[in-house]
């Protein structure tokens, strides 16, 4: 049997500098307007969540506050910064976090594992995941928090001592975990189970998951028995569908100028580190090939839309990504592959950053519309040209005028308010059309103010209003 030597740990002041170069590219990433789709919609809802706890009484009369089980944790965990400041701010630290926290989980496998932290350099591409570029806040959020989870699990596993802690600490992640993202929290369970039954302390194993899991299971058991009642009985929620191929084709097929390299790069590094764990099984901990392969499993059973939920599938292969990259001590990885690997990571966070740049650069001027009011009443947004950014299949422009809603508070629209998995709802009776195009008069009657992207001349619907502002492709009108 071949003996590797232990890589020494790095000083503790590269694992700093690494964490604070990160946590600035991080901040410049979702500063200003980020290419993130619901991102916006989500930072209304903490907008509007913050108006209706200080009582606005015209906020109050659209939109009542709920606290959902299974969806939508860091809108009520960030509360505070949106009271403090607004939603967009609160929304942009809070995708700060989840980015930051990716690292961090990474690393917090690595210690456990004894892998060397440079590792944590390798699974920085996979924090820019397709949760990220949706705008899946919940999501986002919810996968860190369940690598974490993980991780405290595999320590408990090896150290018996402070048993009571431990379970505690898993608990408040498990719970955290379930209350972020459902589909998160599944993960989590699949990959807990996985540990637990192949364990060689079987008992005592399956004993600490099911210490840290039970909270959070009874607290959401109603819930996910509605929501598995969805997926046989008929209503207006996404029609179950499992897309096989969506599996395997649909992130190589959307990824366009987001980064040929968001997709690939990952993909290559994760074959890297399972060929060398495979060549040196025999001397490597069989833990994380166990929890590797129950994620891996879960991808691949998990339907592409169920229960009114949509792209589910493509949000985990994260998971089995970072886990990946603790398979295998990557002293048994030869040295020139590993510094081509370091160099399309390099490649590949450069290719993110420029998309952010050219992003930020296609819509310049909504920050500047943002920065002041709107006028009491209903403020809307209006897209002229679709809901498609230049070149890319994902509708980065579905909710951009949210962050206007984000921004100032007032009574805005299409934030997902007609759905009951989220902390801000329409009051019964109350609704708001959602996407608009400027086609339709009708859509437009309750709106007083409108943002519009898009240059050319207005369409006829618009003629009740009058512009007010300008600033690149966006215009701000207000009823004559």
């Amino acid at each position: 049997m071949s003996v590797v030597e232990p890589t020494p740990p790095p000083a503790l002041w590269r694992i700093v500098v690494l964490l604070v170069a990160w946590g600035a590219f991080a901040a410049w990433c979702v500063s200003g307007i980020p290419p993130s789709v619901d991102l916006p919609a989500h930072a209304a809802q903490m907008q509007t969540l913050a108006e209706l706890v200080r009582g606005n009484p015209e906020v109050a009369t659209w939109y009542e506050a709920h606290f959902p089980l299974g969806y939508g944790f860091p809108i009520w965990l960030f509360l505070p910064v949106s009271l403090l400041t607004n939603g967009a701010f609160a929304a942009r630290l809070a995708t700060w976090t989840g980015l930051m926290l990716f690292p961090l989980a990474h690393l917090s496998l690595a210690r456990i594992l004894r892998r060397p932290e440079w590792t944590v350099v390798l699974g920085l591409p996979l924090a820019f995941n397709i949760s990220y570029w949706y705008g899946f806040l919940p999501s986002f959020f919810a996968l860190p928090l369940a690598l974490l989870a993980l991780a405290l699990y595999l320590r408990m596993l090896q150290r018996p001592g402070r048993v009571v802690v431990g379970a505690v600490g898993l608990a408040l992640l498990s719970t955290a975990t379930m209350l972020s993202h459902l589909v998160s929290f599944g993960a989590l369970c699949v990959g807990m189970a996985a540990l637990a039954l192949t364990s060689a302390s079987r008992k005592r194993a399956v004993g600490l998951a099911a210490m840290g899991l039970a909270p959070p299971l009874l607290l959401c058991a109603a819930r996910v028995v509605t929501l598995v009642s969805r997926a046989f009985v008929p209503g207006d929620h996404t029609v179950p569908d499992y897309g096989w191929g969506s599996h395997f084709n649909w992130l190589p097929r959307n990824y366009r100028p987001e980064g040929f390299l968001a997709v690939a790069c990952p993909l290559l590094i994760t074959a890297v580190f399972v060929v060398a764990y495979l060549r040196h099984r025999r001397e490597e901990p069989r833990a994380p090939w166990v929890l590797f392969l129950a994620l891996g499993a879960l991808f691949l059973v998990t339907p592409k839309a169920l229960s009114g939920a949509w792209l589910i599938h493509v949000r985990l292969p994260v998971l089995a990504g970072v886990v990946a990259l603790v398979l295998v001590d990557p002293a048994r990885i030869a040295r020139p592959l590993k510094a081509l690997l370091l160099l399309l990571v390099v490649a590949s966070l450069a290719e993110t950053a420029r998309f952010h740049w050219r992003f930020k650069h296609e819509v310049e001027g909504l920050e500047t519309l943002v920065s002041s009011p709107p006028p009491p009443g209903v403020h809307g947004y209006v897209s002229l040209v679709g809901n498609r950014s230049r070149g890319s299949r994902l509708v980065y422009l579905e909710h951009l005028g949210q962050w206007w809603t984000a921004t100032q508070g007032g009574v805005g629209h299409h934030f997902f308010a007609n759905g009951d998995h989220l902390p801000v709802r329409f009051r019964p009776g109350q609704e708001l059309p959602q996407w608009m195009d400027g086609a339709s008069a009708e859509s437009l009657a309750p709106f007083s103010s409108l943002l519009v992207y898009g240059e050319g001349p207005l369409p006829e619907t618009l003629s009740g209003f009058e512009e007010t502002a300008r600033a690149g492709a966006w215009r701000r009108l207000e009823r004559r």
